[in-house]
């Protein structure tokens, strides 16, 4: 899965304990204090983390375990909150799952998860995304990190056509807008133009 330079979801937000004072910029290992350069050296480093996520194959068994380990994988390199869930509540239009219920919610949605056997059975191309489209869209609305949850949806997803086995995904083909637009709708109506937008970037893979 190539990088792409954005995190569909999240607007830069001031609060006391992630960011320093008195600005909306996380507090990072780099010490950077300027918003432009450091969404650079995220996606700097966390493509090189993902490219070697993506050699691994599937790293976890889909637990909230699994998808801590892959933020703290992407984003280790810049923040030492890495692979640990967010303490304050955040929003962005929609109001995000409440610091308390997170892994809560998450395990409900992992149970769903592990009744379809993480989506290993599934041959045909649009179930695929109909189902990938509702765990991402599900994923997103948890929203388990201060930063950076937009990448490690899109790694957990690629992993979870990567245990499949019959399909990969390239979320390049989807630009900024239509994935922002896709996931508000999401979050609000339906997960009509998320599966579309899954649906043109999976690939079924020749046997």
């Amino acid at each position: 899965m190539k990088d792409q330079e954005y995190d569909y979801f999240y607007d830069d937000e001031q609060d006391a304990v992630y960011c320093y004072p008195g600005t909306n910029i996380l507090k990072n290992k780099l010490n950077i204090r300027d918003i432009e350069v450091l969404h650079e050296a995220e996606r700097d480093y966390s493509s090189v983390r993902q490219a070697e996520l993506t050699n691994r194959g599937v790293t976890g068994d889909f637990s909230f375990k699994h998808l801590c380990s892959i933020h703290k994988h992407l984003f280790q390199d810049i923040y030492t909150w890495a692979g640990k869930t967010r303490t304050v509540d955040i929003s962005k239009g929609t109001i995000f799952c409440l610091v308390q219920f997170i892994e809560e919610q998450f395990d409900d949605l992992y149970r769903k998860l592990k009744k379809e056997n993480f989506l290993a059975d599934i041959t045909d191309k649009r179930e695929m995304s109909v189902r990938l489209a509702f765990y991402l869209g599900e994923l997103n609305m948890i929203h388990p990190f201060r930063e950076g949850n937009g990448r490690t949806q899109r790694m957990y997803i690629e992993q979870l056509c990567q245990n499949n086995g019959r399909f990969e995904i390239d979320f390049t083909e989807a630009t900024k807008e239509e994935m922002i637009l896709a996931s508000v709708q999401s979050a609000n109506v339906s997960n009509d133009l998320l599966e579309a937008l899954i649906y043109k970037c999976l690939v079924e893979l020749v046997n």
